[in-house]
């Protein structure tokens, strides 16, 4: 693996970019089916749509146009055409920073496109339309997502657990250290989020 480090940014996915024009019909396609739900609409920047995007970043979105919008990944992981950007925000947990996580890989055997295959974040201010996002208890996320299942449970190297839960139909992912969300991640639906997590934190130790 090598890892690649590139320059600092400041995390905000509400940064002014044009999408392609797929990307742009998709995304508000997204939104405009769940305006009529509850309550006011998310902020677009801070919008979890499961399956399909977060922020303004969508899945099977060209990583060219994402870093557009983002900038150079601050960290990463990358081998064999596939990797993870991590993007820093600013500190907002103790000492930690808040993380924006991309996986991508080439999005057929031409090997010329790489895209969005996963999008994990880890702050607070991301919300579906109806508000949920990090931070709820591991009941009310079963509530939300009856179809999550428990993948996998490491530990990281401050010793917590960390538990990994997927509701694979929805395309969304959920990690929890006692029992409270610490990030998620929008996957594709009926994929499974366990496939590449490994990559993202090598530090981390399978819990058998």
């Amino acid at each position: 693996m090598k890892t690649l480090k590139f320059f600092v940014f400041g995390l905000s996915l509400g940064l002014a970019a044009c999408q392609s024009s797929t990307n742009s019909n998709h995304k508000a396609d997204s939104i405009a089916s769940i305006e009529s739900g509850p309550g006011k609409i998310v902020d677009e920047r801070f919008l979890i749509v499961p399956g399909i995007s977060i922020g303004k970043i969508s899945i099977g979105e060209d990583m060219q146009e994402v870093f557009k919008k983002t900038g150079n990944a601050d960290d990463g992981d990358a081998a064999m055409g596939k990797a993870w950007g991590i993007w820093y925000g600013k500190v907002s947990k103790g000492d930690r920073k808040d993380e924006l996580a991309i996986y991508s890989a080439y999005r057929d055997s031409n090997m010329v496109v790489k895209e969005v295959k996963q999008i994990r974040i880890t702050s607070g201010l991301y919300k579906t339309q109806d508000g949920f996002g990090t931070g709820r208890t591991l009941n009310d996320t079963k509530m939300k997502f009856p179809a999550m299942e428990i993948l996998s449970a490491y530990l990281n190297p401050d010793k917590d657990t960390i538990f990994i839960y997927d509701s694979k139909p929805d395309g969304i992912g959920f990690e929890f250290v006692n029992k409270k969300s610490v990030a998620l991640t929008v996957h594709p639906k009926q994929k499974s989020l366990n496939e590449t997590y490994l990559t993202l934190h090598p530090e981390w130790k399978a819990v058998k």
